[in-house]
């Protein structure tokens, strides 16, 4: 193993036991909402992507369109989301996010958020540093994979 393969073995298990503690953190709204994974899945991509088509959303989710319709109908049931027409395309029925819904989602990554900050907060201020720079170059390194991506889908 070359060092670099072990530090980033390094680095997968201190982000593995960072996530580990994430998820024994029992106020996280994610262990009080009733919602199955996918319908979870749905409710993040609307948040990330704003709202879409039925068939957009089917896809990007790797499920049937009737399938989507079902899983759309009990998140419209819960109040999660909504469902309108399309102004540019009446055919198109746009799966939206709700207030409900956003807030969901908003509070599960914030309770996240807020998790992470009480565990800085026990860090000295030259440790926040080292850990301040090493976000900078992990974001360059994920801007850089992003376009990376982008290309490879242009080509394709």
């Amino acid at each position: 193993m070359t060092s670099k393969d072990a530090a980033i073995a390094r680095i997968m298990a201190g982000q593995r036991q960072f996530q580990l503690a994430m998820a024994r953190d029992r106020t996280n709204p994610f262990f009080a909402v009733n919602l199955t994974m996918s319908q979870l899945k749905i409710l993040f991509a609307l948040r990330l992507h704003g709202g879409q088509g039925g068939h957009e959303l089917a896809q990007k989710m790797g499920v049937s369109p009737a399938t989507m319709t079902g899983i759309v109908d009990r998140l419209v049931a819960g109040r999660y989301v909504s469902r309108r027409e399309d102004p540019h395309d009446r055919r198109v029925r746009l799966v939206e996010l709700t207030e409900r819904g956003t807030t969901i989602v908003d509070d599960i990554m914030t309770v996240g958020e807020e998790h992470s900050r009480r565990i800085l907060a026990r860090l000295s201020v030259d440790e926040l540093s080292v850990v301040a720079d090493a976000m900078d170059i992990l974001g360059r390194a994920l801007v850089e994979d992003a376009t990376a991506a982008e290309s490879e889908r242009d080509t394709a």
